[in-house]
């Protein structure tokens, strides 16, 4: 339990990726220029959908370089099942799933190597670390806290918790994105919302 009530507001979290972003061409025209194998879309859609993808992963994984794993390889298989998908105004949404795939196979085989001892990754890409430029130390601290709380949740919970809590998705985007029934997502958003008020207090956190 802290020793006193954290002040942290999940809205001084704020990533820091320099990625150019380029508007246009709506998502409808870059699936159908994708499926003919036109190289600008490819282009134009990464620069379009890269910040997203990459900002998610970065505060789920708390590591720059695994983040940037992770997008080059959603964008790799998004690139690579285009052909797939059936509603193109939905192709965000569908990225942010193949996001959180690779994800959460990341997180088992970190836990997977933490047990074993082998894992020496670093986590440059915290709450703590991603916090805006005018939070004071006060609210850094307990984002360091929240940080530490955050990494003993199983990775189904922290994902759900983090996609809700941080990064603002309604439930049903969370569901989608974790490939599991609305129910479930509630579920584990719930769980995760009790351990954090266990250990902490964190002002804007309302019921599920």
């Amino acid at each position: 339990m802290s020793s006193s009530p954290a002040r942290a507001t999940l809205r001084s979290v704020s990533a820091r990726a320099e990625v150019p972003v380029v508007g246009g061409a709506s998502d409808d025209e870059l699936v159908r220029r994708l499926i003919d194998s036109d190289p600008w879309a490819r282009e134009a859609f990464y620069r379009k959908h890269f910040r997203v993808v990459f900002v998610t992963a970065l505060r789920l994984l708390a590591s720059r370089a695994e983040a940037e794993d992770v997008a080059q390889d959603a964008f790799i298989i998004a690139f690579r099942d285009i052909g797939s998908i059936r509603d193109p105004g939905a192709i965000g949404a569908w990225l942010l799933r193949i996001a959180v795939r690779q994800v959460n196979r990341r997180l088992r085989r970190r836990k997977m190597l933490r047990v074993l001892g082998f894992d020496s990754g670093i986590e440059d890409g915290t709450l703590e670390v991603l916090a805006s430029n005018d939070a004071g130390p006060d609210v850094r601290a307990d984002l360091g806290r929240l940080d530490r709380v955050l990494s003993e949740l199983p990775c189904g919970q922290r994902v759900a918790w983090m996609l809700r809590r941080v990064d603002g998705h309604s439930l049903e985007e969370v569901a989608a994105a974790c490939e599991c029934s609305l129910a479930t997502a509630k579920r584990r958003i719930r769980a995760a919302d009790d351990h954090v008020r266990r250990h902490l207090t964190i002002e804007g956190v309302q019921d599920v």
